[in-house]
């Protein structure tokens, strides 16, 4: 999977692993793109790979592209149970669902909660064990509808490197200015329409439509415009590191 263009939302979007980042103000149609993803609303205007979706086969889509939206929602009461329950749906045999498990829960260091009640869990864990009962499908496309937010940075950075590893595209509707700073590319919706699709140093540098919008800016980029009005840096900086270099030169 190279790529997905949805025609009647402008929405053009690069795979091949890459990360992208799905942004916009409230009612923007980002959630209704991801709804579109996992056939929940028309999709029609849907092309994978210059193909209609509707041409692709079902266990194929299934077994390939995975949505997990912001919400409460879980299938089962135990996390043992939830993290068996997509990719026992797809055919996997027992065997092979609880080696994916225990491979999950030694990566991700959760085996003291295989056990316990979802209710149960903290808000951290039940957001974890929510992506991973998808991502255990090892799909080429995982769409996640703004739950990295409320993971801790350390989960943060185990999860994306895991999916780097795999060759996972990923795609994040997020709220959180600081992770445009990580993803390969960005899409800023209005109005159920794509205004941009471009690569992170694109839509971040020079006179960006985010704040037009109402969107925040990343930390890092709001403090180099500030300092390239005192002239004290001539362009915008995306690294603190770098950023930092250039002011003690």
């Amino acid at each position: 999977m190279n790529s997905i263009v949805v025609k009647d939302m402008d929405i053009n979007i690069q795979l091949g692993g890459r990360i992208t980042a799905i942004v916009g103000p409230t009612n923007s149609g980002k959630t209704t793109f991801l709804k579109k993803l996992c056939n929940k609303v028309d999709n029609s205007q849907l092309m994978i790979d210059e193909v209609s979706i509707k041409e692709y086969d079902i266990t194929f889509l299934r077994n390939n592209i995975v949505v997990v939206f912001d919400d409460n929602h879980f299938n089962c009461e135990y996390v043992a149970e939830e993290l068996y329950y997509n990719i026992h749906k797809l055919g996997y045999r027992i065997d092979e669902i609880t080696d994916k498990i225990e491979n999950l829960a030694n990566r991700f260091k959760f085996t003291d909660i295989l056990d316990r009640r979802i209710d149960e869990l903290t808000l951290n864990e039940k957001i974890l064990i929510k992506i991973l009962s998808y991502l255990i499908i090892n799909p080429k496309i995982l769409a996640i509808d703004n739950l990295f937010v409320y993971l801790d940075n350390s989960l943060q950075k185990e999860l994306l490197k895991y999916v780097a590893e795999l060759g996972i595209s990923l795609i994040i509707v997020t709220s959180d200015p600081e992770f445009l700073l990580i993803c390969d590319d960005i899409v800023v919706m209005n109005n159920y329409k794509a205004i941009i699709c471009a690569p992170n140093t694109t839509v971040l540098t020079g006179n960006s439509i985010l704040p037009y919008l109402g969107l925040k800016l990343p930390f890092i980029v709001e403090l180099s415009q500030n300092l390239i009005l005192y002239q004290l840096v001539d362009k915008v900086y995306l690294d603190k590191r770098k950023l930092v270099d250039k002011l003690w030169k």
